[in-house]
């Protein structure tokens, strides 16, 4: 029983310590990312990234709680100000608050922007518009859009 718990913890620090993110790969630690949508709604925007994970870690999440999950999809991510409005072993959903610049008259300035990996699959949506990107680590140019009015 005594080696059973250690081999737990072994794969616990091994999981937790050393998130290994790979140059030009989509991998961080033990999440693949998978998809990341951002849906612009005003100067504020929510985000949602579908992801896999190391099918052992899927446990030790269940054990010990999504605290380490929820880290590493943020470091993913990267954006300040977000709080997070869903997680699971799947999905994160976050609303990032004062993620475009406010330009006044309904015009907006979303920055360019850089994740924690590459992200294979990424939608921006504004109210006028829907891009999409393949393997983008950084979106480097920013553009504008305008809210609804």
């Amino acid at each position: 029983m005594k080696w059973v718990a250690v081999g737990v913890m072994l794969m616990l620090v091994a999981a937790l310590v050393a998130p290994a993110m790979a140059a030009g790969e989509e991998r961080y630690g033990y999440i693949t990312v998978k998809d990341v949508t951002i849906r612009l709604e005003n100067e504020d925007a929510v985000v949602t990234m579908n992801y896999t994970i190391d099918g052992g870690i899927a446990f030790l999440v269940f054990l010990l709680g999504k605290s380490d999950l929820k880290q590493k999809t943020l470091d993913i991510l990267n954006f300040n100000d977000t709080r997070v409005q869903h997680l699971d072993l799947e999905r994160i959903e976050v609303r990032v608050n004062n993620v475009s610049d406010n330009y006044g008259q309904g015009s907006y300035w979303f920055p360019t922007h850089r994740f924690g990996v590459v992200v294979p699959s990424l939608t921006i949506i504004t109210p006028q518009d829907t891009r999409h990107y393949e393997n983008i680590s950084e979106f480097p140019d920013g553009f504008g859009y305008f809210s609804r009015p």
